[in-house]
């Protein structure tokens, strides 16, 4: 018998809602733009790190009014804030409307940022597909990512924000007669969760730790690097087009490596590639070693839809965009001190060196974090 998809329409109106609001045009030469107002490397660094410190410090109780009071609910209002925050950071370069802005840029993320994740795996999981979650977070990232590459205008989250609301919200609970726990005791249920199962908590903080460094690298410093080493602005726009062309074919089809090989092992092969290719943009800092940057977005762009579905399978439904978003939480934590961190070396002592301490961190997090992760596995099986 066909399966009887009750929440299908979700799919598409979670995905056209994200293309939505992930379509931003300034997003290739962003730091260039900022500093071509008068804003310092330094300073882009002091803003990124307050605004992500204001976003981390959102995540875990906007992820528990998603489990509470419904996950479009929480990303609807992430639309209307971050539709605000376009028109905000308009204004002149460090006035008071645009510092508001700014945080509400990032801010605005952590409404949806959990939420989304939730909510998609809940359909898939009341529909009876939760053996897609791999696949279907890997479509949605790329789309996300593939967004970021084409223009946009500012109504786009306005319409985002519409779509979301038409979304039927998926059953949260197994038992349907179940009491729905408080506010405060949801949040207390999903961080003990978070903290008392191994596997769980390790999970959490390597999902994070393999966005945040290689985030910094493509995203931020790719641009003072390839100024620097003499690339036109304008074929840097070809570059990043290049870049998210790449995450998105990595996040689309991420779900077939786990065909090959062990999750564990795409794992580690990810992450040694990642700190190679850092190494060399750092040693070798040219025009042709730009091209090592698609390898690091595309680790990162495979690695965090098969991460996010292993996790997924381990935490209940009625705590999840809570449980989600406490690995948002150690993400922008990780941002609010590498952005600044390493934006300032890059004033100092250039953007190639910048990635070369990006390169040292990551190794230094990321590898025990890994081991630790392949022993509460082999534990839990």
């Amino acid at each position: 018998m066909p399966r009887q998809l009750k929440y299908d329409g979700n799919i598409w109106r979670l995905f056209t809602a994200q293309a939505l609001l992930s379509l931003i045009l300034w997003v290739p030469i962003w730091v260039v733009f900022l500093q071509g107002r008068g804003v310092s490397l330094t300073q882009i660094g002091v803003l990124e790190g307050v605004a992500w410190l204001i976003t981390a410090f959102l995540e875990v109780p906007t992820g528990a009014i998603a489990d509470r009071w419904g996950r479009k609910a929480s990303i609807a209002i992430g639309g209307l804030l971050y539709a605000l925050a376009m028109f905000l950071i308009l204004a002149k370069a460090l006035s008071p409307a645009f510092l508001l802005g700014y945080a509400l840029w990032n801010s605005s993320m952590a409404f949806g940022s959990g939420a989304d994740v939730a909510l998609l795996y809940d359909t898939l999981k009341a529909d009876g597909r939760e053996d897609q979650a791999a696949k279907q977070s890997g479509r949605y990232t790329a789309i996300q990512l593939g967004a970021h590459g084409v223009a946009s205008v500012i109504g786009v989250a306005l319409v985002a924000t519409g779509i979301v609301l038409t979304i039927k919200e998926p059953p949260q609970f197994e038992d349907q007669g179940a009491a729905r726990l408080t506010y405060w005791k949801n949040l207390k249920a999903a961080v003990g969760i978070a903290a008392r199962r191994p596997v769980v908590r390790v999970l959490l903080l390597l999902y994070a730790t393999v966005l945040t460094l290689p985030l910094v690298v493509y995203y931020v410093l790719l641009q003072p690097y390839a100024i620097g080493v003499g690339l036109p602005i304008a074929t840097l726009g070809i570059v990043v087009a290049g870049v998210q062309l790449t995450t998105v074919v990595a996040s689309w089809l991420a779900y077939r490596a786990t065909r090959y090989f062990a999750l564990p092992t795409i794992s580690a092969i990810g992450i040694g590639v990642v700190v190679v290719a850092q190494v060399m943009l750092g040693v070798f800092p040219s025009i042709p070693s730009i091209g090592l940057v698609l390898v690091v977005a595309l680790v990162p762009a495979l690695l965090g839809p098969l991460l996010l579905a292993r996790l997924n399978d381990l935490i209940p439904s009625a705590q999840r965009a809570t449980i989600l978003s406490l690995s948002s939480l150690i993400f922008e934590v990780g941002l609010a001190i590498a952005m600044p961190l390493l934006l300032i070396a890059a004033d100092r002592v250039g953007a190639p060196a910048a990635i070369g301490i990006a390169a040292t961190i990551f190794a230094a997090t990321a590898v025990p974090l890994l081991v630790t992760w392949r022993v509460a596995e082999r534990r839990l099986g």
